[in-house]
C-alpha cells in the first residue's frame, strides 16, 4: 500500500510504494478502476460439521433453519444461485471418519441429506477435523466462479497426533489458493487448544472465528411451555448459529455486490392450548418472529424507527383470517416492550387516509412500488409485510422487513400456525 504522494502504479496495474511504521494507521489508496454496479455471482456454502454425540443441538438447529438461511441470502440482488453442501466428520473408530454430500442448488435435496444426520460417537475429546478439511478441499465440487465459503462447526479440538494425516495448515493454504474462506464456529465446551486451531484456520483464509454460548434450554424465552417454542429446543445466548451464517455470508457478498451491511433465530411454531387465549399465543408468536426480523437484518435498526405494517398477501387464506392475523401482529408490535421500543408504527387511521388518497384499499395487496410510495408518504423508514398460505392443515406466514429508501429486503422470517389459532 502507499499514500497518493508516494505511490507508483506500474503498467500491470500493481501499486507499490512506501509507508512508515511510525506513520498514520490508515492510508487512503485510490485505484484507476471502479466496481461494476451489478455483479451476479453464485454462492457456494459448505458446512463442515462435527457430528459426534455432543453436537445434537447445533445439528438440529441447522436442520430447522436452513430454509431461512436460503431465503435471507437469496433475497440479495445479484446472487443467481446458492448451493449448499456437507462434510460430516467424527473420529477414528466411529461409524465414519468423514462423510460428504455434493454442493447442490436444490434446497429440498440438501434438506433431505441434512435431515438424516445424527449426533453420536466420539468420546475421547478431540475429533478428526484434519480429515474433514482434506475432504472439503480435495473432494468437493466447488464452482471456481463462485464465492466459496465454508463453516466449521464444532465443540472439540482436532486430533493432531494421527499419522498420515493432511495437516490443517496445509489444508488452510490450499483453501487460500482456491479462494475458499473457512469460517469457524466454536460451541459448548471447546477448549483453548481447539480455539487456537480454529482461529488459525480462519485467519489464514481471510475469514473469522466466533464462539457461541448457550442460553436457556427447552422452550423459547418469553413463551410459556407448550404454547410457542423453538423447533430446536434450545436458545443461544449470544449470536445464533443461523444468524452468524447469514451475517458472515452477507458481509462477504457485500465486497462484490452492492448491498448495505452493518453490524439472526430459527422460525417458531405455535399451537392452541386450553390455558391461553389464541390472541395471547399469537402475540407471543409474532413478537418473537419480529425479533427475528431485527436479528436477521442486514442493517442495524435504530430504536423507535418509524414503520408501517402493510396487508398480507393471501393464498388460499380467507380475507377475514388475514385481517385477524395482521391485527394480532400489530398488537404484538405495540404491546411487546422490545418491539414497541424498536418500531414506531404509523397509526392505522392515518394509513387508511393515505391509502384512500392513493385510491388503494387497506385490505388489498399492494405492489412493491405502491408500498414504497406509501412508505415515503408516511415518513416511514421500514415496511413490515408478509405472505400467508395454507400447507396441509397449517398456515405458513412469511414476514419481510423492507427498507423504504431503497426497497431492499433486509430480512425474512417464518411462522407456522396450527388450525386452532385461526378464525
Amino acid at each position: 500500500l502507499s499514500s497518493d504522494r508516494d505511490r507508483n502504479e506500474g503498467p500491470d496495474g500493481n501499486i507499490t510504494g512506501r509507508f512508515s511504521r511510525n506513520g498514520p494507521r490508515e492510508i487512503p489508496v485510490s485505484f484507476q478502476y471502479s466496481r461494476p454496479e451489478s455483479y451476479p455471482i453464485p454462492l457456494d456454502i459448505l458446512f463442515i460439521l462435527d457430528t459426534t454425540g455432543s453436537m445434537g443441538g447445533e445439528i438440529q438447529r441447522l436442520k430447522d433453519t436452513i430454509e431461512l438461511i436460503k431465503l435471507n441470502l437469496s433475497s440479495i440482488q445479484g446472487v443467481p444461485e446458492i448451493r449448499f453442501g456437507l462434510v460430516l466428520y467424527k473420529d477414528r473408530g466411529d461409524s465414519y471418519i468423514t462423510y460428504s454430500t455434493a454442493l447442490t442448488g436444490n434446497l429440498q435435496e440438501f434438506q433431505a441429506d441434512l435431515d438424516v444426520v445424527t449426533a453420536d460417537g466420539g468420546g475421547d475429546g478431540p475429533e478428526d477435523l484434519q480429515a474433514a478439511l482434506d475432504t472439503a478441499l480435495n473432494r468437493m465440487n466447488w464452482n471456481p466462479q463462485a464465492l466459496s465459503l465454508a463453516f466449521v462447526i464444532t465443540d472439540a479440538p482436532p486430533h493432531l497426533d494421527y499419522q498420515n494425516s493432511v495437516a490443517y495448515s496445509d489444508s488452510a493454504r490450499l483453501a487460500k489458493e482456491k479462494g475458499v474462506k473457512i469460517f469457524s464456529v466454536g460451541t459448548g465446551g471447546l477448549d483453548i487448544n481447539g480455539e487456537y486451531v480454529l482461529r488459525q484456520i480462519s485467519q489464514f483464509t481471510g475469514a473469522r472465528y466466533i464462539f457461541l454460548t448457550y442460553g436457556e434450554s427447552g422452550e423459547a424465552q418469553g413463551g410459556r411451555e407448550g404454547s410457542v417454542s423453538h423447533h430446536t429446543g434450545e436458545n443461544f445466548q449470544t449470536d445464533k448459529l443461523e444468524s452468524i451464517i447469514i451475517q458472515f455470508s452477507r458481509e462477504e457478498l457485500s465486497h462484490i455486490v452492492p448491498i448495505s451491511i452493518s453490524g439472526g433465530d430459527s422460525f417458531y411454531t405455535a399451537q392452541a392450548v386450553d390455558w391461553e387465549t389464541r390472541e395471547a399465543t399469537l402475540q407471543n408468536l409474532f413478537a418473537q418472529a419480529c425479533g427475528q426480523l431485527v436479528d436477521y437484518s442486514s442493517l442495524s435498526l435504530d430504536a423507535g424507527s418509524p414503520s408501517i405494517l402493510l396487508p398480507f398477501s393471501l393464498s388460499d387464506v380467507p380475507q377475514a383470517t388475514g385481517e385477524f392475523l395482521q391485527a394480532q401482529l400489530m398488537l404484538a408490535l405495540r404491546q411487546d416492550p422490545a418491539m414497541s421500543a424498536q418500531f414506531t408504527l404509523v397509526e392505522r387511521a392515518n394509513l387508511q387516509q393515505i391509502l384512500e388518497e392513493m385510491k388503494l384499499q387497506l385490505t388489498g395487496v399492494l405492489t412493491q412500488q405502491e408500498s414504497l410510495e406509501l412508505g415515503e408518504l408516511m415518513g416511514a423508514r421500514f415496511i413490515i409485510t408478509g405472505e400467508a398460505f395454507v400447507q396441509g392443515e397449517e398456515t405458513h406466514l412469511f414476514l419481510r422487513l423492507i427498507k423504504v429508501e431503497t426497497g431492499e429486503i433486509l430480512s425474512i422470517t417464518k411462522a407456522v400456525l396450527e388450525p386452532g389459532l385461526l378464525l
